[in-house]
């Protein structure tokens, strides 16, 4: 009978150790305030070239609605309403971009780095929007430890600008 208690209290500490385990990885994982990290930088991008992508009324209200939930906390709402917004305009580098930009702010890095990537590959490659995917795969690469994937988004962020050649 002793020896089993000294079971049952054996499998009740491994099972709380592998709960704390579990938790404190959860920890380690924060979200982004992607307005700081991300928008703000990129929008003083002074290029010659800006690339403003047109898209429908109905996605760029679904844009704000999910700027409006991610400054509110609400991650997850924010990547429903993109969800939408890309099911309209499936091929919208923005839609694309706000996507991993909220992605970033509910802490999954690898779903950022993959929208991001979308993004850098096959988006602007002039412009605030430009700047704005490379700082994102930079970031969601930093924090899933890719340093080689981090590094040349880094790399790449120069080429989104394009100053006016001087003037004699």
């Amino acid at each position: 009978m002793q020896r089993q208690n000294k079971k049952n209290l054996l499998k009740t500490y491994a099972v709380l150790l592998l709960a704390a385990l579990l938790l404190s990885n959860c920890s380690n994982r924060k979200a982004i305030d992607v307005e700081d990290s991300i928008r703000d930088p990129s929008a003083e991008n002074d290029s010659l070239i800006q690339v403003n992508p047109m898209i429908p009324e109905a996605v760029r209200m679904l844009l704000l609605e999910a700027d409006e939930s991610i400054s509110q906390g609400q991650g997850s709402q924010a990547i429903m309403t993109l969800k939408r917004a890309l099911s309209i305009s499936p091929n919208s580098a923005l839609v694309q971009q706000h996507l991993a930009e909220a992605y970033l702010t509910e802490a999954d890095y690898q779903e950022a780095l993959y929208w991001s990537s979308l993004v850098v590959n096959q988006g602007p490659d002039q412009g605030e929007l430009c700047e704005r995917s490379r700082r994102t795969q930079a970031l969601a690469a930093e924090l899933m430890g890719r340093i080689d994937i981090q590094a040349t988004a880094l790399e790449s962020l120069i080429s989104c600008s394009t100053r006016k050649p001087a003037r004699f």
